[in-house]
């Protein structure tokens, strides 16, 4: 026998559809069976007047676009962190709402719509897919043999645990079978947890009278070829000895560190020897453009006459916008990040330097970079030459 319905069911379900819910979304909600449903709909559609019946259709049209807009901000709400992530790293999070049914098939959102919104293509999400899935049925690993390789890859870090996203694409390099999610779970079980560091001491001095130079760069960071465009800056590192002061000099185009300097102090020399450093290394071509921020040092006559004997543009950040050198500020935090010891400082700053010095062997030679389409900047160098 057919189940019956009140007249408030009929009544509340009916209002609902009108205000543009989808009749699934209607049935689910109350019950009610979607065929009889959608006999209510037609039926009283059709007692409806015409002009009544468009100017619903139209109402209910408009109201599902609406949702369908709010549906894209609050995905790339969710998706803010992988925006500027490489392809893979969109690909995985695709899969992941549509594993957690936030996109698909009836919902606001399709696949081609997210992939869209992301801009990948669904193309290459599909291909990535097709490999995923394949690595996921290969032989399968225990967890000791898992740890085995995890460690393997720490220890080439400098001992130090990088990111599950990086960890997950070192294994799949050697044709190791994991999953994203087995492997993070593998990593927390196992009390194996990546560090995050604040920055304490500002090593920027920008209250002085010395002469600023304009903004060349204005944040295009990806605008230029190798060894086009630099940047600079100054950081320190904790040891039990005092403070041991870093200068760094970074290809834009490449993410390469191609300069760097220690000392215990601040001095100019500091960032003149990085930059000459750096000239030493790569020999650039005239109208290389040098940014950094307004530090006493950067904007020292010591400095400014070595650009200018060099043939060298510079370039300043605004005063207090550290998002204008972001470059040198994101390998600042990934350096202390992936050296510091668990103790928060080491105990010389010979110490120090030797473990940074390998670091940057690793950051440069093998560490994916998530700008670089998850290759280390040599290999990004490489196949720069190869095109």
């Amino acid at each position: 026998m057919p189940k019956r319905y009140s007249p408030e069911i009929r009544r509340t379900a009916l209002e609902l559809v009108n205000q543009g819910q989808t009749q699934i979304e209607v049935a689910q909600a109350l019950g009610v069976n979607p065929k009889t449903l959608s006999h209510w709909v037609t039926t009283a559609q059709a007692r409806m007047p015409e002009q009544q019946r468009n100017e619903l259709e139209e109402l209910k049209r408009l109201r599902l676009q609406v949702r369908q807009q709010q549906g894209e901000i609050d995905f790339l709400k969710k998706s803010s962190s992988v925006l500027c992530q490489a392809a893979q790293v969109k690909y995985a999070f695709l899969k992941t709402c549509l594993d957690s049914k936030l996109i698909g098939r009836k919902k606001l959102i399709s696949v081609r719509k997210a992939a869209a919104l992301l801009r990948i293509s669904t193309s290459g999400y599909y291909q990535w897919l097709k490999v995923d899935r394949y690595h996921r049925h290969g032989v399968h690993h225990s967890d000791a043999e898992l740890l085995c390789h995890v460690r393997s890859v720490i220890s080439r870090c400098c001992k130090q645990v990088p990111g599950v996203m990086r960890l997950y694409l070192a294994l799949r390099q050697q044709d190791l079978s994991v999953g994203f999610k087995r492997l993070r779970r593998l990593l927390r079980s196992n009390g194996i947890f990546h560090r995050y560091h604040r920055k304490y001491v500002a090593t920027t001095d920008s209250n002085h009278n010395l002469a600023r130079l304009p903004n060349l760069i204005d944040r295009q960071f990806n605008r230029y070829a190798i060894n086009q465009a630099w940047c600079g800056d100054i950081t320190y590192i904790p040891t039990d000895e005092g403070w041991l002061f870093m200068a760094s000099v970074l290809d834009l185009a490449s993410r390469c560190l191609v300069g760097y300097s220690f000392d215990s102090t601040m001095k100019t020399s500091l960032v003149v020897d990085a930059l000459r450093m750096a000239i030493a290394n790569e020999h650039p071509a005239p109208g290389l453009i040098f940014h950094s921020d307004q530090g006493s040092q950067y904007c020292s006559h010591v400095f400014q006459e070595f650009l200018l004997r060099q043939g060298i543009s510079g370039s300043m950040s605004e005063r207090g916008q550290c998002w204008d050198n972001a470059p040198a500020e994101s390998f600042w935090a990934t350096l202390k990040r992936e050296t510091l010891p668990l103790s928060g400082c080491f105990s010389s700053r010979k110490e120090a330097q030797d473990t940074v010095t390998r670091w940057i062997s690793y950051y440069n030679g093998t560490r994916p970079h998530s700008q670089l389409g998850m290759r280390s900047p040599y290999q990004f160098r490489l196949r720069a030459q190869a095109l």
